[in-house]
């Protein structure tokens, strides 16, 4: 009998700040990364927008397929899990939190554009209407995705 690992999900919408670059591992395993920019809806003082930066990896095929299309300022949906990652630096352990994508699709628009009031997800906590739009729009796009035969992870 097997047990059901806890559910880790991320599911994100943003740009790639950068190309995806290929590295490939003593193991022999292919990966693929790159930076990844979700926009928050809230402004600093200056009037600078507020945005999280984070650093995706792409395994094997579609880390091959990372390379050859993800670009510079695209905007993608990433789903995928958080993993954290730890290694030795001269000065001690430093620690990050990967986004591993399972799944990308290139997006033409910011899916919550239009859909979501910014003001609610400025809240600490959302309603669970938020949360179902969301979910719902996440399904729509990949929904789309498998309609129009999608050449990223649908496919692979």
């Amino acid at each position: 009998m097997w047990v059901l690992a806890d559910l880790n999900l991320v599911a994100l919408t943003g740009f790639a700040t950068r190309d995806a670059a290929l590295r490939q591992k003593n193991s022999g395993q292919v990966k693929a990364e790159f930076s990844f920019e979700v926009e928050r809806p809230f402004l600093r003082a200056t009037g600078e927008p507020v945005s999280d930066l984070f650093l995706v990896d792409v395994w094997e095929d579609l880390g091959r397929w990372a390379v050859e299309h993800i670009k510079q300022g695209q905007r993608l949906l990433v789903i995928g899990t958080l993993n954290k990652e730890s290694y030795s630096t001269r000065g001690g352990r430093e620690h990050l939190t990967i986004v591993k994508a399972k799944y990308i699709r290139p997006l033409d628009t910011n899916l919550l554009d239009g859909q979501v009031d910014p003001e609610e997800m400025k809240r600490d906590a959302w309603s669970e209407s938020l949360l179902l739009t969301a979910i719902q729009l996440v399904e729509e796009a990949l929904r789309e995705g498998q309609a129009a035969g999608d050449s990223s992870a649908s496919a692979l």
